[in-house]
């Protein structure tokens, strides 16, 4: 057998552990095959394994061991790595805070689609911090998230069109983004939407 082949079986192998394939869910076992999976360069392994120090899942949560594995998927390009090294940066997580690098790091995330990273870096680009303010951008960022019914960026669109950020004032699209992120049980949303009803 290939030892690509393998990597991937021992890949495979955590995530049944992880998903309660053989029965009940046992992230003991899994991380067991994700260890051995990320120590041969496998990407996901790598990032899951990076997960699972992150929230303690099946081992001693760790966050410096997280940053570590979502460093070595990153480097491999693995999108979710590469945001959350961006997470890590912005709130100083096991590291320095450097919202220029968190920015950048949501930047390359986003340009490939991944839609926390597209509204993270609209906050950014909102409030100028890290990066060049621009709430056109952000907006624009805003929408792409939305697109993939990202309830804080529908939110946020929402807040966007009836305060005139970004875009001209227009209280039907704030109600229709608003009504959007509280389908999606967006926590302010509905405060919100009543709160622009009222003064449309």
């Amino acid at each position: 057998m290939e030892q690509s082949s393998s990597v991937d079986d021992l890949y495979e192998q955590a995530c049944s552990y992880m998903e309660g394939d053989f029965g009940e869910v046992s992230y003991e076992n899994g991380v067991v095959y994700l260890k051995q999976a990320a120590d041969l360069g496998h990407a996901k392994a790598q990032y899951n394994l990076g997960v699972c120090y992150h929230y303690g899942m099946g081992l001693p949560q760790s966050n410096e061991n997280a940053l570590k594995c979502f460093e070595l998927a990153a480097e491999q390009g693995h999108l979710r790595a590469i945001y959350m090294l961006g997470c890590y940066l912005i709130l100083g997580i096991a590291c320095d805070v450097s919202e220029e690098r968190a920015a950048a790091y949501f930047y390359l995330a986003a340009e490939a689609g991944v839609a926390d990273a597209q509204y993270d870096l609209g906050v950014l680009l909102l409030h100028g911090q890290g990066i060049v303010k621009s709430e056109t951008e952000a907006v624009r960022l805003f929408k792409l998230a939305a697109e993939q019914n990202h309830k804080d960026a529908l939110y946020n669109l929402g807040i966007c069109y009836y305060s005139g950020m970004g875009v001209e004032v227009s209280h039907d699209e704030a109600i229709r983004y608003l009504e959007l992120a509280v389908k999606q049980s967006q926590p302010k949303a509905a405060a919100a939407l009543e709160y622009v009803m009222m003064n449309a």
